[in-house]
């Protein structure tokens, strides 16, 4: 094997994970709504995503795909309208407070207590994560695109896939982690209008997202 492929790979998906796309913003609000450890079940989704996706490539599913442009737009526009759907939800909840009048100045843990929102189970919390990150096909456009500039067609293919699968969760995991860790201790004095605000900001992000995904075309 080429380490200096596993390399360049580690580098460019680092960098990737660092940018807050859709999954990372799903991370970051449920380690202020439901804490820590509720977050790493939807983070334990998106990693099982990955995995899928890693597979996919491996299989040349995900190339099939792409080679049929009405195939690849019919998951776009799915994905699109989903993301659309996630990023409306993300904005009501300040819009119904705003109708009723509500302050939200208590800090965001205090109130936790006493909050509905904080019951979800954790394998309900996983599928949304699987549900997320596999809604965007930019990440299955990813591991076409991308990944085979990586791969040694000489060398084990299949071998090389399992361990760039395996660079990928290992640099993606600890992110997600500290993203949850530093907005997990922020919900203890930030407060719930301050939440929502942040919230309503990330749900146009991701409906600005469906927007460019649905309307873009393929190159």
């Amino acid at each position: 094997m080429d380490w200096s492929n596993i390399a360049a790979f580690a580098a460019t998906e680092f960098l990737l994970c660092l940018s807050p796309g859709p999954a990372v913003l799903l991370v970051v609000g449920l380690s202020m709504r439901q804490g820590f450890w509720r977050s790493q079940a939807a983070a334990a989704g998106i990693l099982t995503t990955n995995a899928i996706y890693f597979a996919l490539s491996a299989a040349g599913v995900a190339s099939l795909i792409l080679a049929s442009a009405t195939l690849f737009y019919v998951v776009k526009i799915i994905g699109a309208a989903y993301l659309a759907w996630l990023g409306l939800g993300m904005i009501v909840p300040l819009w119904r407070a705003w109708r009723r009048g509500e302050k939200g100045g208590i800090p965001l843990a205090e109130a936790a207590s006493t909050s509905a929102r904080f019951t979800a189970p954790p394998l309900t919390l996983y599928w949304k994560g699987i549900s997320i990150q596999a809604s965007n096909p930019k990440n299955l456009a990813f591991f076409v695109a991308i990944l085979p500039q990586f791969i040694d067609p000489h060398g084990p293919v299949a071998l090389q896939m399992l361990v760039f699968g395996g660079v990928s969760v290992l640099l993606e995991l600890p992110v997600l982690l500290i993203y949850a860790l530093a907005f997990s201790a922020l919900a203890k004095v930030i407060t719930e209008r301050v939440v929502q605000w942040l919230e309503a900001i990330a749900g146009g992000v991701l409906i600005a997202l469906a927007g460019i995904l649905a309307w873009e075309r393929r190159a």
